[in-house]
């Protein structure tokens, strides 16, 4: 079976229906059409599907060998973003008619990836050892809704022994794979804070309690706390990215509030010490300034690719699309949802190249200019492919503590 052949015959077959995904985009929570669609072309393929409300999609593909189960992950929402009608270079090849709301992260590449993926293995069951279990998740720009999914899962005892995500991004050329162990996407603490005091005349602040000023020195704690009280060979990044506070001059305001957000790869040497200290120095803080403060402040697990899992994605890619094509690439400081499955079991989440001047790809994510180079979805679905092969066949043990809590623990942060 050659794969990027495979891949190559259904490149016209992803267009279609990423163009069409991209023409229609849904925000977080919802996706109904674009689910409503998958479930159509699903069911032409005639691969098994489980509608989970709020989650998604799951399908299935059953080989005609007994084997392990691998999970094979897209996500399907869009962002609120007016798109233009041209990228970097000029008119695109086709634009978003649902008002501020676009594919400006790629989502509609991995579905399309995910089903062209999908139409070559059920084509060949005959080369699966095992089941190959699909996934198209709502709502992962919000985090939220594959809880649905994992708990569908965990209620109906559907386990799974490894899963793969690929993520198109602008750092590298059309077509070329990063695939590397260990921290690949960040872990997050989401920072939102409420600080209410006394408010009064600007020019008494003697008889206020100025929520101002505590937030001013919570926001000093968190400058300071990586210095002082995390592993200095470990990265950790934030950003402030909301303050409000008043709206003259003249009037101490009773309510404070900021946001933002902390980047981790390491939860024991970054992310819990972080917390721990700022809990105490909020506590310690809120009463010196007599004021009283309520935040959030828990951490997302980072995505951690198995060396194992990233191994066989590693040879599983350069034998489709050759070593040419391969590299270990950069992780990212952006956050998933993908560790609830790289959590449970050995995982790999690969990035795709979808940079091309020529056709005006190159913008980053999240930016009204993004777009991408439909030929890094041959590529896409060629590695997509291999690794779901060789990982079922793979016939060694994979050495891996699996996350043992429920879904519910999880998603609490325990």
């Amino acid at each position: 079976m050659n794969i990027l052949k495979e891949a190559q015959n259904v490149f016209d077959y992803m267009v279609k229906h990423r163009r069409h995904i991209h023409t229609y985009p849904e925000l977080t929570g919802l996706e109904d059409q674009t689910v409503a669609y998958l479930l159509s072309e699903l069911k032409e393929l005639d691969i098994p599907t489980i509608d989970v409300p709020n989650g998604g999609i799951i399908g299935f593909i059953k080989g005609h060998h007994p084997g392990k189960r691998v999970v094979l992950r897209a996500d399907i929402d869009a962002l609120p973003i007016q798109e233009p009608e041209v990228n970097l270079k000029g008119p695109r090849a086709c634009r978003s008619k649902n008002d501020g709301v676009m594919h400006a992260c790629g989502h509609d590449a991995h579905t399309a990836m995910l089903l062209g993926s999908a139409k070559i293995l059920n084509q060949h069951k005959d080369k699966i050892h095992g089941e190959v279990m699909l996934v198209f998740e709502r709502g992962e720009e919000g985090g939220g809704n594959l809880q649905y999914i994992m708990q569908y899962l965990e209620d109906n005892e559907i386990s799974f022994d490894g899963a793969w995500a690929l993520h198109v991004y602008q750092d590298m050329p059309t077509g070329m794979l990063g695939i590397r162990p260990g921290g690949v996407m960040a872990g997050t603490i989401p920072l939102r804070f409420k600080i209410t005091g006394q408010g009064g005349h600007g020019s008494r602040p003697d008889l206020s309690n100025s929520p101002t000023d505590c937030m001013l020195a919570i926001l000093d704690e968190i400058y300071k706390a990586p210095m002082k009280h995390t592993n200095p060979f470990e990265p950790l990044s934030f950003s402030i990215t909301k303050i409000q506070a008043g709206n003259t001059h003249n009037v101490i305001p009773d309510v404070a509030e900021f946001a933002g957000s902390v980047r981790f790869f390491h939860e024991e040497r970054t992310a819990k010490p972080f917390i721990a200290y700022m809990e105490k120095a909020v506590k310690a803080i809120a009463e010196l300034y007599n004021c009283q403060v309520e935040y959030t402040m828990r951490a997302g697990r980072p995505t951690i690719n198995d060396p194992v899992a990233t191994q066989i994605a590693w040879d599983a890619a350069t034998k489709a699309v050759g070593s040419d094509f391969v590299v270990a690439g950069e992780p990212a400081m952006g956050s998933e949802s993908f560790p609830a499955f790289a959590y449970r079991a050995p995982s790999c989440y690969a990035k795709l190249g979808i940079t091309n001047p020529d056709v005006g790809s190159g913008a980053e994510i999240h930016n009204q200019y993004f777009d991408i180079d439909e030929k890094a979805m041959i590529n896409g679905a060629a590695a997509t492919v291999s690794f779901a092969l060789d990982f079922l066949k793979y016939e060694k043990d994979i050495p891996f503590e699996a996350y043992a809590g429920t879904v519910k623990e999880y998603y609490s942060g325990k």
